[in-house]
């Protein structure tokens, strides 16, 4: 393909796939890319229907539709979660290579059709988790690969961010099924925040292209608003090579903070805080040393863009984040659930609505989930009175969601 113009199917242009409208539509060298045409049912929720038509791209309803009559080189595909295993099948069946939002999928069943589809075709399915197709956090993966720190011992992340109600009225945001009846599992741990758990689990992987293996969580997921999954969640997860992973976040809270990251290694301590310090990561060493990674200012649609458009320009197919870098957050997503089928609720006494934000907040958790992620413990190992046990869930023979 080198030479030749990498020709883009845009799939789902609401939501999410307004920044790959934007951010395509905002390059004035077309000499890499040509957008071949959109599927979108309900086209009028995108900001840039009307400049994609002024420029005589076509719209199709489903991707069928759109094969039946054209090609494309790559499909970027933005649709809810309950589609992804679907139409990532589709495009590649008709021989497009694929850029598909995060999570891979709802259930690690249908990944592992995906990743059947994408190996009868021969074609490439990059996962859309922001931070692997970054060049700070490339960099630093190579140092960890390198063994500049040591090895990894303990990571540890922490994300608060509100959502108002209008967030779960989606139709799919916060259900567990659609519908239908096809999975969904939509949650904070598997949407807003998924790029943060996966990342601890891509940066202590073993390859450019790879995460860790996982071989148990121990979870504590809870809600306060009204949805069938869950808006807040504590983990601790073991990787094969005993490195210890937390994660807090929540979607019940007043103030929006992070992400925040601390990872521990045996020679340095790796730490960023969204919105300090230029947004640069620094890993301090244990002898006073310090090495920062400076953020590199760019979006992360145009990451992902540059990365895939790039390997296809140029005959590659190295992807830092394909199917199996991306699994192991879907894993530990679905065991977790099926290790807790019923998602406990906060005590009515500390839930209130905030008429600022029209949010559904949790009096106390935020100070919670902080003064854990500085301890690394779980609520219900700090004593927290609304606590509930968590549950431990066996991740290396895990095969199925049962739901």
């Amino acid at each position: 393909m080198n030479g030749k113009k990498v020709s883009i199917l845009l799939v789902g242009i609401g939501g999410y796939g307004n920044r790959y409208v934007e951010e395509l539509l905002k390059v004035t060298d077309d000499s890499q890319f040509t957008i071949a045409g959109v599927v979108e049912v309900n086209p009028d929720r995108s900001r840039y229907v009307q400049e994609l038509k002024d420029r005589g791209i076509t719209f199709h309803s489903d991707l069928e539709s759109f094969y039946a009559v054209s090609e494309a080189d790559l499909a970027i595909i933005s649709t809810p979660i309950q589609f992804h295993c679907q139409h990532v099948c589709t495009a590649l069946l008709n021989g497009s290579h694929v850029l598909c939002e995060k999570p891979i999928a709802a259930t690690v069943q249908d990944a592992q059709k995906m990743i059947e589809a994408r190996d009868k075709s021969g074609k490439f399915v990059a996962i859309g988790y922001n931070l692997s197709f970054n060049d700070q956090i490339q960099e630093l993966k190579r140092d960890i690969l390198s063994g500049t720190f040591g090895k990894p011992k303990r990571l540890k992340t922490i994300v608060l961010w509100r959502r108002p109600l209008a967030y779960f009225q989606s139709g799919w945001k916060g259900k567990r099924k659609s519908a239908s009846g096809d999975w969904i599992l939509d949650s904070v741990a598997h949407n807003a925040t998924a790029h943060f758990l996966h990342n601890m689990f891509y940066l202590t992987g073993s390859r450019t292209d790879a995460s860790a293996k996982l071989q148990n969580v121990a979870a504590e997921l809870y809600r306060a608003n009204d949805i069938e999954t869950f808006d807040t969640c504590a983990l601790r997860v073991k990787t094969v090579d005993d490195v210890e992973i937390l994660f807090y976040t929540s979607h019940t809270i007043l103030n929006n903070e992070g992400p925040i990251f601390s990872f521990e290694f045996e020679k340095a301590t790796v730490s960023f805080a969204d919105g300090q310090n230029d947004n640069q990561i620094t890993a301090l060493f244990h002898d006073g040393t310090e090495k920062v990674y400076a953020s590199t200012g760019t979006t992360a649609c145009e990451d992902k863009l540059r990365v895939c458009i790039g390997a296809l320009a140029s005959g590659s197919d190295e992807i830092p984040c394909g199917l199996e870098a991306a699994y192991p957050q879907l894993l530990c997503v679905n065991a977790m659930m099926d290790a807790i089928p019923e998602i406990p609720g906060f005590p009515k006494t500390l839930v209130g609505l905030d008429e600022e934000t029209n949010a559904v907040w949790v009096e106390g958790v935020e100070d919670v989930l902080k003064q854990c992620f500085e301890q690394g413990v779980l609520p219900s190992e700090a004593g927290v009175p609304w606590a509930v046990p968590a549950q431990t869930a066996d991740l290396t023979n895990y095969r199925m969601f049962k739901g």
